[in-house]
């Protein structure tokens, strides 16, 4: 399976680390494939009860990220109650975990930013030849970034949505990228394109000023604005997508979506 993923998909980026198989060996046989972007205690479950002994997923099952983000991370985590029981749970019920997430950007950058644009219930442009950016862009009925954001809480079913910007600014383009748009770069090529008016994503980070950038923009004088719906709302799209994408790939294999888990939303 990994050597026809490979076939059809490429290589991953040579940067890539902390991806490929995460447990298990490529001699395990698959009985039946659960698509989790967060391979959880939760996905986990799902998966030993429905008799899937694979997962693949887009997050690694340990808390690791990338080279840069996890850099003693692997050590400083080795001896952690919760992922000593997870690790054990894994092992217990003998499943193969395949992290998908590089290898699958590089050969389709805009796959789940699409899959989130469309279950929105707008096109996305076609790709450019050589666009390995993940953003898809997105000409869209007017309406404002209130509706524009209430739309989205309702049809993503999020309770955890943010906007940045003039509640009552007209927004006919958007800018859809799914999971976590980071760094600030991501947001920049963004509004190389003057007509975009509001950029949907997962989230953007506080600390690395992503948010700050946009509100600079605003202040500065540019017509835009940000919506964050949620990682997990963001990805899970291109999760039930890339599900479709692999039945076609494996007829006769059990595979299923992990559904979406959806946070709750405490108001003070």
């Amino acid at each position: 399976m990994i050597n026809r993923l490979h076939t059809m998909l490429g290589e991953r980026h040579k940067d890539a680390m902390y991806e490929g198989i995460i447990t298990g060996s490529d001699d395990d046989t698959v009985s039946g494939i659960l698509v989790a972007n967060e391979p959880s205690v939760d996905a986990i479950r799902l998966a030993i009860r429905t008799g899937k002994n694979c997962i693949i997923c887009r997050e690694h099952p340990f808390y690791l990220y990338g080279e840069y983000l996890s850099v003693g991370l692997k050590d400083a985590m080795a001896g952690d109650l919760v992922l000593k029981a997870k690790r054990q749970l894994i092992q217990d019920h003998h499943l193969l975990i395949i992290r998908l997430a590089t290898l699958w950007d590089t050969a389709r950058p805009k796959w789940f930013s699409n899959a989130l644009a469309r279950e929105l219930g707008w096109q996305p442009e076609p790709e450019n030849p050589g666009d390995q950016w993940a953003t898809a862009f997105c000409n869209i009925p007017k309406n404002t970034l209130l509706e524009l954001a209430t739309f989205s809480s309702t049809r993503l079913e999020s309770n955890t949505l943010r906007m940045v910007g003039d509640p009552n600014q007209p927004i006919t383009r958007v800018a859809v990228i799914h999971g976590f748009a980071y760094p600030t770069l991501v947001l920049s090529n963004v509004l190389r394109d003057p007509r975009v008016d509001c950029i949907i994503t997962g989230n953007t980070p506080e600390v690395d000023h992503c948010t700050t950038y946009i509100r600079d923009a605003i202040t500065a004088g540019r017509g835009i604005s940000l919506v964050q719906v949620g990682y997990e709302e963001s990805d899970y799209p291109g999760a039930v997508a890339l599900t479709g994408w692999l039945k076609g790939m494996l007829p006769g294999m059990p595979i299923e979506a992990k559904p979406s888990s959806h946070e709750l939303c405490w108001l003070a």
